[in-house]
Formats: C-alpha cells, sequence, structure tokens
C-alpha cells in the first residue's frame, strides 16, 4: 500500500488559482465517493481550506496514479488529473506543475503532523486549522472513505496538534485572519471606532470576524447572509456574549438585512468584510461601482476572506475602493509571526517525537498478530504432546511434567519473540518484511 497526498498552499499558489481548487462539503463527497468507486481497496480524505486543498491517500502501490511514473513534474500532472473529476479547470493550471507538491509515506504522516501543529499555516500556530482537519476528517467517515490507516493517522494528527499548542507558546498571541483584515482597513480608514461596517456571512470566519470587531471598540455593524435567520442569530450571539462580559459590557447595534440588500448595504458602509461559501463572486464590479456611485467616491475598505473570492478582482480598479483579499494578510501575519518564531523548533521536535510514536504504534499493530500467533502456535503444540504423554507419568508428577514443558518451550520461542519485538519497537520492519512474516506465520495470509 502506498500513503501520499498531493495538494497546494498558500506557498505554492495564488489566491486566484487556489480558489478554482476549493472543495466545500458537498463536493468533496462527491469527489470522495468517484475515488472510492474508481480504485478499491483504498482510503482518501480531502482538507480543502482557505489557504490549501490537499489529498490524502492510501491506495495499491500497483494501481497508484504515479507507479509507472518517476519523473517528478510528470507524477504531479498526473496526480492532478486522477483528483479532477468533478472540478472544472483548464489543461494549464492542471498540467503547472508548480503549484502542486507531494508527500509520499512516512513524509505524509509528517506534513499531517506539521500541518495539524500549525507550522505549515499562512499564521503560525492558529487553531483554526484543527477544527478544519476534524471536519475533512468526518466528511471522509461520512463519505466511507476513512479505513483503518485514516482512522488512527487523523485523531493522532489532532492530537499531535493540540500538544504542540499545550507544550509550546507558538499559539500565544496568534492572530485570527479577522484581527489581520482589521489592520489591513485601518491602513485605508483610519481609526475604526466610528466605522459602518458590513460583515457579508455568517459562517465561522465570519464570526470569528466580527468577534474581532468587538475587541477594536467598534458596537455598531450590519449582517447581510443569504439566509436572514442566520444573520440574526449571529447578532444574537454576539449581543449575548457582550452582554455576559463582567467589566464593561456595551450595547451592541447590530442590524440583520436581506441578502437583496446585499448592493445597498455596501453603500452605506466604510469597511466590507466577506466571507461567505459561494462558488461565484457575490458582488460584481458593477455592484461595487453602483454603491460608489451612493457614497459619492467616498473611502471604501473591502477584505475579502473567502475562497473562492466573493468580490470580483477587478473592482479593485474603481475610483476610492481598497480591495484586499487573503494574501494580502500576508503582510501583517509576518509581524505577528516573528515574536512566536522561537517556539518553532520545539514544535518541529514534538511532531518529530511524535511521528516515531506513531509508527511504532503502527508497528504494534502490524506484527503483534505475528506473534500472539507463534505463542498460541507453541502452546498447542506443547499442551498436544503434554496430553498424549502424560499417561506415561504417574499423577503427582503431571504438575511438574507440566511446568517443565511450559518453562522449555517458553525459553524456545523467547528469542525469536524478543526479537520481533525489539526491531518492532525500533521501527526496525518494512511493509515488504512485515508482509512475509504474516505469509509465513499467520494462516490467514
Amino acid at each position: 500500500m502506498e500513503l501520499l497526498v498531493f495538494g497546494l498552499n498558500h506557498r505554492t499558489a495564488p489566491v486566484c488559482i487556489r480558489e478554482r481548487w476549493a472543495l466545500p462539503r458537498e463536493k468533496s463527497l462527491r469527489t470522495l465517493a468517484t475515488l472510492r468507486d474508481r480504485l478499491s481497496p483504498s482510503e482518501h480524505v480531502i482538507l480543502s481550506t482557505c489557504n490549501r486543498t490537499e489529498f490524502y491517500s492510501h491506495l495499491p502501490r500497483a494501481r497508484s496514479p504515479i507507479a509507472t511514473a518517476d519523473d517528478p513534474l510528470e507524477q504531479r500532472r498526473r496526480l492532478a488529473r486522477f483528483y479532477l473529476d468533478g472540478i472544472a479547470l483548464p489543461d494549464e493550471i492542471v498540467d503547472d506543475p508548480s503549484h502542486y507538491y507531494i508527500h509520499r509515506q512516512q513524509a505524509v504522516v509528517e506534513h499531517l503532523f506539521r500541518v495539524a501543529g500549525g507550522l505549515d499555516s499562512m499564521i503560525l500556530g492558529e487553531g483554526e486549522i484543527l477544527r478544519q482537519i476534524k471536519q475533512a476528517f468526518d466528511v471522509a467517515r461520512e463519505g466511507q472513505t476513512a479505513g483503518r490507516m485514516f482512522v488512527r493517522l487523523f485523531p493522532e494528527a489532532l492530537r499531535v496538534g493540540k500538544q504542540v499548542r499545550a507544550l509550546t507558546g507558538i499559539a500565544d498571541g496568534c492572530i485570527t485572519p479577522g484581527q489581520a483584515a482589521l489592520r489591513l482597513a485601518e491602513g485605508v480608514l483610519g481609526d475604526l471606532a466610528r466605522a459602518r461596517v458590513l460583515v457579508v456571512g455568517s459562517g465561522k470566519v465570519a464570526t470569528i470576524t466580527a468577534r474581532s470587531l468587538l475587541e477594536r471598540g467598534i458596537g455598531s455593524f450590519t449582517v447581510v447572509n443569504r439566509t436572514l435567520e442566520r444573520a440574526r442569530e449571529l447578532i444574537a450571539q454576539l449581543t449575548a456574549g457582550e452582554a455576559a462580559r463582567a467589566e464593561s459590557p456595551r450595547t451592541l447595534r447590530g442590524t440583520a438585512r436581506a441578502w437583496d440588500e446585499l448592493v445597498d448595504s455596501v453603500a452605506t458602509a466604510d469597511l466590507v468584510i466577506t466571507s461567505t461559501g459561494a462558488s461565484e463572486p457575490v458582488l460584481a464590479r458593477a455592484d461595487i461601482e453602483r454603491a460608489q456611485t451612493a457614497r459619492a467616491g467616498a473611502p471604501l475598505a473591502i477584505v475579502d476572506l473567502a475562497i473562492p473570492r466573493d468580490v470580483a478582482p477587478d473592482a479593485a480598479a474603481i475610483p476610492g475602493v481598497s480591495l484586499f483579499n487573503i494574501d494580502d494578510l500576508n503582510g501583517v501575519i509576518h509581524e505577528n509571526v516573528e515574536r512566536r518564531h522561537s517556539h518553532v523548533a520545539r514544535a518541529e521536535d514534538i511532531v518529530r517525537e511524535q511521528l516515531g510514536v506513531f509508527f511504532g504504534r503502527l508497528n504494534y499493530l502490524q506484527v503483534d498478530p505475528v506473534i500472539r500467533h507463534l505463542i498460541e502456535r507453541f502452546e498447542d503444540i506443547r499442551l498436544g504432546t503434554l496430553q498424549r504423554a502424560l499417561d506415561r507419568f504417574p499423577p503427582e508428577l503431571h504438575a511438574s511434567v507440566d511446568e517443565l514443558t511450559r518453562q522449555l518451550v517458553g525459553r524456545l520461542i523467547h528469542f525469536p519473540i524478543e526479537r520481533l519485538k525489539s526491531v518492532r519497537d525500533m521501527q526496525g520492519l518494512g511493509d515488504a518484511e512485515i508482509d512475509f512474516l504474516k505469509r509465513l506465520f499467520l494462516p490467514e495470509s
């Protein structure tokens, strides 16, 4: 079996490429079903976030899409096409290998552990990736594409991610995308305390961003969502949280508006933060131009945190409009990372330590059935021989003969069992060696 991950992220591909690969939940389920039906037995998990889309697979090595490809560039092209069913992408994107990376076997586990630990995130140490990994694993289980390997690997990755944050300061003072977005907006609008703010969307990112608004002292904002009731729920949630503050609770003024009022809402805002799950832009250039006309061209900051993007990129050319996307957060994030960089080395050590623990456990799971079968087989032989021979001894010696044969068999089997345990614990057995042991000693193999 081959363990591999194929993907692209914020380091290898710009937002205009990443958004084409974005796979929301329903699309992930369809893609997983296609992969499951096309190649059996196999396991698959798709991790798709704002900053990455990664396909994790455990499949027969002989039937791997890259089994006959030695050239790394050709391997990337083949995997891009293998995972592409249901994703409409032009050939020039699919065949450009510069956007993609591949990890195989142990490197896959190390990569996933680093991702879970926040070491591969745009925002070093951010915790949102743990929720996203769990969600990806849950979707794979729902689609019945997470088998014996991934049922062990992904919960272990979540445990490692939590351990990294618990034992290091890598997440201390970690800013959220919403906080970074507000810093960008301040560069355009100055003090945001009196800014008119519009939040488009009501999901996780929108909620975190709205909380960042409150931290900045903004007490009045508008929420537009496709479902008006969900917008009201977000406002109620934030209002309740503010009222529960032990010190100096403020009165929030949140307004929920219907989806067909989106452009009118932009026209009455100074800052627009968008984060929906739409597959196409929800605000075209013409929409922003109409809003700017109503605003008489006053400065308008738009921070688009969505993947795919919510705002048409060409809206950036409209006078008075400052349009930022998620890649524009890099400058703000880099300043914040410097303060936590000293914790990276310890976090990397934890990942390496836990990598050894994980593969040690895998060796246990593979080798222990062989050890158990050897012990049971030797005991069966001892008991069979003993039963046939006991009649030659007087009854008062039966217990002694039983103990003598037990000790003799124990001594005979001690050396091979201890050698097996030693190489198991030191991760000294490869897949081929384990397969050989199973064929040699396990009758069902």
